[in-house]
């Protein structure tokens, strides 16, 4: 644990192959305890009305042809987002996910190490480095079916102590840039540089194909992740338990 916890400090996320002794439940349970992150938090947008089937510690996330859930129940890729579509900025520090089965092909999950690309950004164009800190450039929105809601922040918050917390999203279904009045050309030159970085694995981004048992465990509040597009079969259908945490590892 300590050694999980020191990689999960310098990275942002760290991996952990689980006890098969143990199910999924048990396995980020015991996560959770050792790293008393108390009991998964329910993100803002699953506790309003018309979204009670997502109300649920425990998110299943597997492909579904008749499934509700945008992100959850396909096989295409997802972009680089932060989970908690409408909590603010830090809300939702800590996301585990439980791999129970692989994709037969694909799904990887990828990694981007978003303040890192903004500290780079800080120091090549201050000015458009800057405008992702505006309080309302970025806007996320619900795209579940019967639930219209969105909250407006900025993509990266500099805290007084120097501490940055991430927010960057760029999902089109469901966000939106909106840029300040006067800073359009800056927004642009900041989304290209960032949309850049993260294109391929390099400097910034890390592809990692997880095994059946192992556990992604990743600072949501550092590090965007997405997914890759994949394919399965009924036989083997790719499948992962999520669990979000109000919390950071103590």
């Amino acid at each position: 644990m300590d050694e999980l916890g020191d990689r999960l400090d310098t990275y942002g996320f760290a991996i952990a192959e689980m006890p098969g002794s143990l199910s999924p439940q048990e396995a980020i349970d015991f996560l959770a305890k050792s790293w008393s992150l108390g009991e998964p938090y329910v993100p803002a947008l699953y506790r309003l009305p018309g979204a009670e089937q997502f109300n649920r510690p425990y998110a299943e996330i597997r492909a579904d042809d008749g499934g509700d859930h945008p992100g959850f129940a396909v096989r295409s890729a997802q972009e680089f987002h932060v989970d908690g579509t409408l909590d603010g900025p830090g809300d939702v520090p800590t996301v585990l996910m439980y791999c129970v089965r692989p994709a037969v092909q694909g799904g990887e999950s990828l990694l981007f190490n978003s303040i890192g690309a903004f500290h780079a950004l800080r120091e090549t164009d201050p000015a458009a480095a800057a405008v992702l800190t505006r309080p309302t450039v970025l806007r996320r929105s619900s795209t579940l079916r019967g639930v219209e809601a969105h909250t407006d922040g900025p993509a990266f918050v500099v805290r007084d102590d120097g501490v940055i917390v991430n927010r960057y999203s760029d999902v089109p279904s469901t966000t939106t840039w909106i840029p300040p009045d006067g800073e359009e050309d800056a927004l642009a030159r900041a989304l290209a540089f960032v949309r850049q970085e993260s294109s391929s694995d390099g400097r910034y981004r890390l592809s990692v194909r997880l095994a059946a048992g192992e556990c992604l465990i990743v600072r949501n509040d550092r590090v965007s992740h997405a997914r890759q597009s994949y394919q399965d079969s009924a036989a083997q259908p790719r499948e992962l338990l999520r669990a979000t945490f109000g919390t950071s590892p103590q």
